[in-house]
């Protein structure tokens, strides 16, 4: 009987052990990242509000931020922990305006624009690219330009 209650006692506790591993009890396996931070201006004035997707051009670790009011930015790779990890990214930029007005029913009409130039929206076309280096990057800035 004594063997039962250990064998049952050793499956339970296994178990336990691996759900906490897989639900992330067991620490962090992430890659380390470091500071990624910059602002975004749009024909020398700040862009609120806008998204930032740094792609890596190896590995599968990406990173996102939003523009503060100021267009400033601090990059995400992971919703554990801030920054980035260190390497090459395309960049693309995007800022959704979203437009209500009164319908003729009385609901509201929503439309939805583009607040920077098609261009800056795709790693294809936006002709941006970054490195992140092993210390980071504080000052990093993307001057775009409607034209």
């Amino acid at each position: 009987m004594p063997e039962l209650v250990l064998n049952v006692y050793t499956r339970t506790l296994f178990s336990l052990l691996l759900f906490c591993h897989l639900a992330g009890c067991s620490g962090s396996n992430l890659p380390r990242t470091v500071p990624a931070e910059g602002i975004v201006m749009l024909d020398d004035d700040v862009v609120p509000d806008a998204t930032i997707i740094f792609i890596a051009d190896v590995g599968t670790y990406n990173a996102t931020a939003v523009t503060d009011k100021n267009g400033r930015f601090a990059m995400k790779a992971f919703d554990e922990k801030k920054g980035a990890v260190p390497g090459a990214y395309k960049v693309e930029l995007t800022k959704t305006i979203v437009e209500s007005k009164a319908g003729k029913d009385g609901g509201s009409d929503v439309n939805l624009k583009m607040g920077l130039p098609k261009k800056y929206a795709s790693l294809v076309t936006s002709g941006l690219s970054i490195v992140i280096a092993d210390e980071g990057k504080k000052d990093m800035k993307f001057e775009l330009t409607s034209k």
